[in-house]
């Protein structure tokens, strides 16, 4: 086999092609990916970091937003309010500072946006199916988005007005413009999907009724929790984040509006506790005018609010008050009055992995308030479920479901995000919504087979002593120009995202930028000898001067005995018998190198464009209808070929 082998490189040679493999034999390639860098790992989402930075880096915005987009289709939204978790794994954290991954991603947003580089066309509709979604927040959008790819019918129902559940709502908007939010959801509806504003379902099998396969629940988590002390459900003047922000938020539809009608807010707010949504609700009611306080139970050390989100805070002049809990909520003729407190000490780490808190006797004292809103946490508000639904709950009022595929207990019937989870992130909203679509399109076709997980491999890198190169900052609204909702994050220019994304470390075996790819030359070809062996598969670089594809080259092959052999070298495509096609696109799904595409033909089928097909059979494993053949294949060339692979000296 080895001097066949040979042989057969020469000729190939001499017609200017060469192998891409060292032998035919071979289990190894060339080239073999081992691990991927820290970032992308810590991304929930799989987000390709190193890649689209380094296209940054060159100034190939377009390149970069299409990587980003691959997985994620809210980058401007992820790119001004997700937590980047990336950023605290950045190997770059052992020389000076992490990159600014998050914002070079809110400037490819704002680079697709500003260059109006959006061309949307409504997709396909393939199947039959339809798919209901309650709720329009990150987790509901995103699994709208992928269904709707996939060829289904798909329908957002949101109770509000505005779409974007949480986005709209709870976020406010100086950290989350409203055109942001609108461009993007604007985006996944012009692909097909139906919204329908001010529908409250509340009933779940008339929605089976009206002909909805399956119905996956996203609602979020919308209802605030409580404190549990006296006082709270007595006074005006006392409300929870949730509600307080809603109204903030939908007030912006009035744009002549600065300050809800509807909301009575006092000069002197008090905000309990310590995560995002009490920052959120402390600097918007510092936008209203007030004095505003936070009060949280534990050190800032262990304050789970974003350090850059604190430090903005104290910045704008709001205040915390740390190691101090809440006893009492006082009133005066039915009225907030002020809030009775008491000091706190930190004891042992509790189930959160935090110091427990522990009051100190007698360190009562008291601050006067006009309002006091609670932001301790939220749960998904269920209230709308008739009361024989059926469906698992838990005692948090969530979702109990399989972890794996999303499925509650009901037939039909998935739930994903906070309405499972609890309060999340917008980065794993969205990573529930790429796993309730899998497990949906799975669950409505048995024999699709989506796109593996990739795995997530952990290596160890090792930092070489680099220069350091300060974190390029992002420009912000000056302080005294806060007393509106203007945005304060103002973005990176071209030459300071550039420059960022040049303090990329490129960790990792592989810049996966998935160029190979788009530029792979390799094109698999069968080499047919007349005589015992029928034929060797082969990777060889396509020509088409050299290497037509509907022809064939003739040469000639010199064996061990010097005769002359006849060789015939013939392309491999997939090819499409359509009568059989049923237009599924599972091919179009799976296939790196976009070579099958959906054409209308009186029914939708599928075609494959042949001069992109690599001949690697892999639509053939994900078609339903064994539609797709391989070349010129018979069993007996199979069979045959496998033979000579088989072969050794």
């Amino acid at each position: 086999m080895q001097k066949l082998t040979s042989d057969i490189q020469n000729i190939l040679e001499s017609k200017k092609v060469h192998l891409c493999f060292p032998q035919i034999n071979s289990n190894k390639y060339a080239i073999e990916k081992v691990g991927t860098s820290k970032c992308k790992s810590a991304c929930p989402i799989d987000t390709d970091v190193k890649a689209y930075l380094g296209f940054i880096s060159t100034k190939e915005f377009d390149k970069a937003l299409e990587i980003v987009k691959r997985d994620n289709p809210l980058p401007g939204i992820c790119g001004r309010v997700c937590f980047h978790p990336c950023e605290a794994e950045c190997s770059r954290n052992e020389i000076d500072q992490p990159l600014a991954i998050c914002s070079l991603k809110r400037f490819l947003a704002d680079y697709e946006l500003k260059n109006e580089r959006t061309n949307i066309l409504p997709i396909q509709k393939s199947r039959e199916e339809k798919i209901a979604i309650i709720g329009s927040g990150p987790a509901g959008l995103t699994t709208a988005n992928n269904l709707i790819r996939l060829g289904y019918k798909v329908t957002i129902f949101e109770k509000l007005p505005v779409v974007g559940g949480m986005l709209y709502t709870g976020i406010p908007e100086y950290r989350l413009p409203r055109n942001i939010i609108k461009t993007e959801i604007d985006a996944i509806e012009k692909l097909g999907v139906e919204i329908k504003t001010n529908t409250k379902i509340d009933n779940l099998d008339k929605l089976r009724k009206e002909g909805y396969n399956v119905i996956f629940i996203a609602i979020g988590a919308h209802k605030g929790l409580k404190l549990g002390i006296p006082g709270e459900d007595k006074l005006e003047g006392f409300i929870d984040c949730i509600t307080f922000l809603r109204t903030v938020n939908l007030a912006s539809l009035r744009h002549s509006e600065t300050k809800p009608k509807n909301l009575k807010i006092g000069k002197k707010v008090i905000v309990i506790g310590g995560g995002n949504a009490a920052i959120d609700s402390a600097r918007t009611a510092l936008r209203l005018g007030s004095d505003v306080h936070i009060l949280y139970r534990r050190s800032r050390e262990e304050m789970p609010a974003s350090k850059w989100e604190i430090k903005e805070a104290e910045k704008e002049g709001i205040k915390i008050h740390y190691l101090a809990s809440p006893v009492k909520i006082l009133g005066e003729k039915g009225k907030v009055v002020a809030i009775k407190c008491i000091k706190n000490k930190l004891g042992p780490s509790d189930a959160s992995g935090r110091r427990r808190p522990i009051s100190i006797k007698d360190s009562e004292f008291k601050i006067e308030a006009d309002t006091i809103i609670p932001a301790i946490s939220q749960q998904p508000d269920i209230s709308w479920l008739p009361t024989n639904h059926k469906l698992e709950i838990s005692k948090w009022n969530s979702f109990v479901i399989n972890e794996e595929t999303l499925a509650t207990n009901v037939e039909g019937i998935f739930a994903g995000g906070d309405c499972v989870t609890g309060p999340k992130t917008v980065i794993d909203a969205i990573a529930a919504g790429h796993k309730a679509s899998k497990s949906i399109d799975r669950y409505l076709n048995p024999e699709a087979r989506s796109k593996k997980q990739r795995a997530k491999v952990e290596f160890e890198v090792v930092v070489n002593p680099k220069e350091k190169k300060e974190r390029i900052l992002m420009p912000e609204l000056p302080i005294d120009k806060r007393s509106n909702f203007k945005e304060v994050e103002l973005g990176f220019t071209e030459e300071m995202a550039i420059e960022e994304a040049k303090r990329c470390l490129r960790c990792g075996f592989c810049a996966e930028c998935s160029e190979c790819i788009s530029n792979c030359t390799k094109k698999l070809i069968s080499l047919s000898i007349q005589g015992e062996t029928s034929g060797i598969l082969l990777r060889v670089p396509l020509d088409t001067n050299q290497f037509p594809l509907n022809n064939t080259l003739q040469g000639k092959l010199y064996g061990t005995n010097s005769k002359e052999i006849p060789v015939t070298v013939e392309s491999i495509t997939a090819r499409v018998i359509s009568d059989f096609c049923r237009g599924c696109g599972n091919c179009v799904e799976i296939c790196e190198y976009s070579a099958p595409k959906l054409k209308e033909n009186g029914v939708q089928i599928c075609s494959i464009d042949e001069a992109l097909c690599k001949g690697c059979g892999v639509c053939i494993s994900v078609c339903p209808s064994g539609a797709i053949t391989l070349g010129h294949f018979t069993d007996n060339n199979i069979n045959k070929l496998m033979e000579v692979a088989l072969q050794t000296d």
